[in-house]
């Protein structure tokens, strides 16, 4: 028994990045982090942190369908995560659904006013609304 309690620590301590269960930084492959962020989902279905970091993951690979499924997934848990209403703005004005984006960015503010981020974005996707009526 102390033979495995000792190879665990070695593990953990020799090769943090394989023994974490969250994914930290950008140093596996996106296809890699899928799969490991899945499996943290599996056993622990309301983590909303290592869900954003899989809708993040999507939206870099350009799927935006699950991306906002992840997002959608989150709401469900904790209905004000700034991070989740942040991502579904930025999924919406990937979509082309400016007036979506503003709508997500505005709930996002609601949550944290005045983070710049989500203000630059709600003002780019003002612009294109402009834009887009003239």
């Amino acid at each position: 028994m102390v033979k495995f309690l000792v190879i665990g620590v070695l593990v953990v301590i020799v090769f943090p990045v394989c023994a974490s269960a969250h994914y930290e930084g950008e140093l596996l492959p996106d296809s890699v982090a899928v799969m490991e962020y899945q499996m943290v989902i599996q056993m622990t279905p309301k983590d909303t942190l290592t869900r954003n970091k899989l809708g993040m993951v999507y939206i870099r690979q350009g799927k935006l369908d699950k991306a906002r499924g992840e997002f959608m997934e989150i709401l469900k848990v904790d209905p004000k995560d700034f991070d989740a209403l942040d991502s579904l703005g930025m999924v919406s004005d990937k979509e082309g659904k400016y007036r979506e984006a503003a709508g997500w960015y505005t709930k996002a503010l609601k949550v944290r006013d005045g983070d710049a981020g989500v203000k630059k974005r709600l003002d780019a996707v003002n612009g294109k609304l402009k834009d887009k009526l003239r």
